[in-house]
Formats: C-alpha cells, structure tokens, sequence
C-alpha cells in the first residue's frame, strides 16, 4: 500500500479501514470507519479533497480524483462503487451503489439511496434525484425509480463488504 503525504497534507484514515497493499492513497483523502479499499484503487487527493464515509467500499481498479480549483469528491456512507469505476469530482450521497465501470464527471451529484447500472457515464454537473435507478450515457441516460430489489442488492453489498473486510483484517 502507498499512503503519501502531498503538499503537507497527509491522508486520515480510520483505524478500522482496511487499504489493500496494491492500493494508492496521497494527500487530501478523509477515509470513514468499516471503509475497505481494494486492490488497484487510487485516491489521489493532491488538487482537492476526497472523502469517503464510514461503511463504504471502493473495488478494484477504481481512479478517485478531482479538477483542482473546480471540484472535489465526496463519496457518503454505506456506499458500493463497483469494479474500474472513475469517480471524477463529484458527490455521491448516503446509501448508494455505484455499478462496475461507471464514470462520474466533475460536479455531478448523485442523490441519496441512488443505483447507477454498470458501464453508466453521469456528465458533468448532472444532478440525479435521491432513489434513482439510472442507466445509459449521455444521451441516453435513462432514470427511473429505485425498486425494492435493487434497494435490496444495495443495502446487500455495502455490508457485504464490511464483513469481507473484516475476513481480511482479522483472519480465523
């Protein structure tokens, strides 16, 4: 694991986070209690900030970073973002889930309880409503109500990934 200090700023992160050792963290990144980060993850907080709140997972081969001087990124709690996601200086609020090569752009927010489908790309200053399941590109984009399934697989895997990040930092 590479944690580094950037322009004094060094990352806070938890106790009880768990950083892979192929994991990149540097500089302005704030990380939650029960946070896991996988393999792969770079957080790179040297133009703004990044925060992640408590309970959430980034997998593997996730990019967090923001444009300096316009936006910073905040990822709320209980929040899943999927495999090779690009999380651009955006905000993603509470109880989300973020699908598998998802790209988020600068200032996009993503409203409460939202679930974003694999492969979805959220432009730039889009605003999301809380609760909303969202699919496609721009474009295409195509935002409907969250079920009761997919409200579900959310609450699923946020404590999923609590508990395997509990495996792997107490083994039996």
């Amino acid at each position: 694991m590479s944690i580094e200090t950037f322009d004094n700023h060094k990352p806070q992160i938890a106790e009880n986070a768990m950083i892979h050792q192929n994991a990149t963290v540097i500089g302005q990144v704030t990380i939650g209690e029960n946070v896991s980060i996988w393999p792969h993850v770079t957080l790179r907080g040297d133009e703004g900030k990044i925060e992640i709140g408590d309970n959430s997972n980034l997998q593997d081969g996730t990019v967090v970073h923001m444009t300096g001087g316009y936006s910073h990124t905040k990822i709320g709690a209980r929040v899943t973002v999927g495999h090779m996601c690009l999380l651009h200086g955006c905000t993603v609020e509470d109880d989300c889930l973020i699908g598998m090569g998802s790209i988020l752009l600068d200032a996009c927010h993503i409203g409460a309880g939202s679930y974003i489908a694999a492969g979805t790309m959220i432009a730039g200053a889009k605003v999301i409503p809380p609760h909303s399941f969202v699919k496609g590109r721009p474009g295409a984009l195509t935002i409907t109500p969250i079920t009761e399934k997919l409200q579900t697989e959310k609450a699923y895997s946020w404590q999923h990934y609590v508990d395997l990040k509990n495996r792997y930092t107490n083994p039996k």
